[in-house]
């Protein structure tokens, strides 16, 4: 890995300990770039802002491991197959806790951007609507809407279920309400 890689990982995984020892907003540039001796050209090197720090710490470049694709693939429903894979997007929405999820909205809210956009996500852009597509094929899926009109919903949802799980502080399982969701919208047989 380059050095720039490194300190850029390196300022990601400090700033997530920081913001998590004291809130995001008491952590300044400042005390990330101390806290691991950088200066900061090297911080404003990778990221602009802390803003642009937590939309990176949320991003889904990599978020797919190698065990999430066995789990998608170990099922030979297609509907399944597609709720899980949005499954797996909203843990990786919700892994950095409640607290960090609401700063990620916090920063959506105001860019008036969707946290799951289907642009910057090729599970979202793509396999999962192709997914959906084969389900309904199969007749595993009943809703008569498009397969990009579901993804949309699923996507709605998600992002609902997600915010409503941060504002009520983490206190349900967001998996189970968002499969849940899931399967009413989609009319899974």
């Amino acid at each position: 890995m380059s050095t720039r890689g490194a300190t850029k990982e390196a300022i990601l995984s400090t700033s997530l300990n920081l913001f998590n020892k004291y809130g995001f907003d008491q952590v300044t540039i400042n005390q990330i770039c101390n806290e691991i001796n950088v200066t900061k050209t090297a911080f404003y090197y990778h990221f602009k802002s802390k803003d642009e720090l937590i939309s990176e710490l949320f991003s889904f470049d990599n978020m797919i491991s190698n065990d999430d694709l066995l789990d998608i693939l170990s099922v030979t429903d297609f509907a399944d197959q597609a709720m899980k894979a949005m499954e797996i997007l909203v843990k990786h929405m919700v892994r950095l806790g409640v607290e960090m999820t609401k700063e990620n909205y916090r920063i959506h809210l105001r860019n008036e951007i969707p946290p799951l956009d289907k642009s910057k996500s090729s599970l979202l852009g793509s396999i999962i609507p192709t997914l959906i597509q084969r389900a309904k094929d199969a007749g595993q899926i009943q809703n008569p809407a498009s397969a990009e009109d579901l993804l949309d919903s699923m996507c709605n949802i998600a992002n609902g279920v997600i915010l409503n799980w941060a504002i009520m502080g983490g206190s349900f399982d967001v998996l189970e309400e968002t499969r849940k969701r899931f399967g009413i919208l989609l009319v899974v047989k």
